[in-house]
């Protein structure tokens, strides 16, 4: 078992969810298996850095810009042999740390991760719907649905060992370029589907930008991975099927609103794919 873990985080402006998520933390990882509390920062103009030091966290500021230096940087000053990572605006579920640790006692495994869902409910609905699938097809590739970096507990010694976490120019695609990193050098990244930690979200606009959001660096991310990009007619034709997927997420789930929700989220994919860098 996980005897003591490093606690990291990088932040940028997040004062608005920070309090809520470092008081979750607070209450889910037990203190007698805490070493380190660090705050990685990337120049904050509102009170993060203030709120940070408030809940007992180290905080330092990120020797680079962006997720990726902020990552490293906090990799950089970790001294346990396993460390966590957050992010800001995830409230981490409460049956974590009984569920996800124990995934390591695997050697072949270097990480370990739940997964997390949209505090925003339709959107919710719909991620859980997703992750049911996953479960009853058994398909679940090396870079794609689930993996996440704030939510996360690493075996320190293999994450150095791979040179820490991938240099990106922004930052969607850190996670899925690290797991397959990862799967390449022999290891697993492995995935507690029944641990659900939800993503705070201002509204529905949000979330659905943020699809597009993470979709328009299709290309940085898949030059990364040295793949070939899914081509513009999948993506099409995976939005003029979703009204007949949303009825069956609407069906399965109780959830009326996703037969709006759903193909909105698919053609927000779309337009991403359409501008994608």
């Amino acid at each position: 078992m996980v005897t003591k873990v490093d606690l990291v985080m990088w932040t940028k402006n997040g004062a608005e969810t920070l309090p809520f998520v470092l008081k979750r933390v607070g209450e889910v990882i037990p203190d007698e298996f805490v070493k380190n509390r660090i705050i990685v920062d990337d120049n904050s103009s509102d009170d993060t850095r203030e709120i940070g030091r408030a809940f007992g966290w180290k905080v330092v500021l990120n020797e680079g810009v962006g997720v990726s230096d902020g990552a490293d940087t906090a990799l950089r000053m970790v001294e346990a042999e396993f460390f966590i990572s957050f992010e800001q605006d995830l409230l981490l579920a409460r049956n974590w740390w009984e569920k996800v640790p124990k995934l390591l006692l695997n050697e072949n495994v270097a990480v370990a991760s739940g997964t997390r869902v949209s505090n925003i409910e339709a959107i919710r609905k719909i991620e859980e719907y997703s992750i049911e699938r996953y479960k009853r097809k058994g398909t679940f590739n090396s870079y794609s649905f689930g993996k996440t970096l704030d939510n996360t507990i690493y075996k320190t010694s293999i994450m150095r060992a791979l040179g820490g976490f991938p240099k990106m120019s922004a930052s969607p695609g850190v996670d899925s370029v690290l797991s397959t990193n990862i799967h390449k050098r022999g290891y697993q990244w492995k995935v507690a589907f029944d641990v659900q930690s939800i993503h705070l979200r201002k509204g529905l606009i949000e979330e659905i930008y943020h699809r597009y959001w993470w979709v328009s660096y299709t290309y940085t991310i898949d030059r990364k991975l040295g793949i070939k990009s899914v081509s513009l007619k999948r993506y099409i034709i995976h939005f003029m099927f979703s009204p007949f997927r949303s009825l069956d997420v609407a069906f399965k789930k109780k959830c009326p609103q996703a037969v709006v929700v759903y193909p909105l989220m698919r053609f927000a994919t779309l337009m991403g794919r359409l501008t994608a860098k």
